[in-house]
């Protein structure tokens, strides 16, 4: 098994940080053996890596898109087409409090990642916090926002 890298973001992102984000994403690839890659699914970040993701899934059939959800209502949103290849939903997310769920999906994803990759401009917040927590842990951070 390779590594693997989870993505956080703001929801209200562009579009136009796909080309960021393939980039980066072929570079894991190819440089350091990623394979499995765990998405949120919750906002505009989330969906353009999905999106980036499944396009590259054709290049690099080798690769894994899971889903990593933080209430099991969350899968109700994609019906019987789920975008992904999967998904997990840990335990201790699912031990957290409802209220506290999403923090406590944000904080598995960061703490169990080899890689992170971020679109964050603002200091507070989910991803934010994320991704200060994936540093914490001497995860390799990618923050999108500070390429543009």
């Amino acid at each position: 098994m390779g590594k693997i890298c989870a993505f956080f973001g703001h929801r209200d992102v562009l579009s136009t940080v796909a080309p960021l984000i393939e980039n980066q994403v072929r570079r894991l690839i190819t440089e350091e053996s990623v394979d499995t890659f765990w998405l949120g699914g919750y906002g505009n970040f989330d969906a353009c890596a999905a999106s980036v993701l499944r396009r590259l899934q054709g290049e690099y059939p080798n690769i894994t898109i899971l889903l990593i959800i933080a209430y099991p209502r969350q899968l109700e949103r994609y019906g019987s087409a789920l975008p992904f290849d999967g998904f997990e939903y840990p335990a201790a997310v699912e031990a957290a409090p409802r209220k506290f769920a999403i923090s406590a999906r944000n904080r598995y994803m960061a703490e169990h990642t080899d890689f992170a990759i971020g679109y964050v401009q603002k200091e507070y917040g989910g991803a934010y916090d994320a991704l200060k927590t994936a540093a914490n842990k001497h995860k390799t951070v990618i923050n999108l926002a500070k390429e543009i």
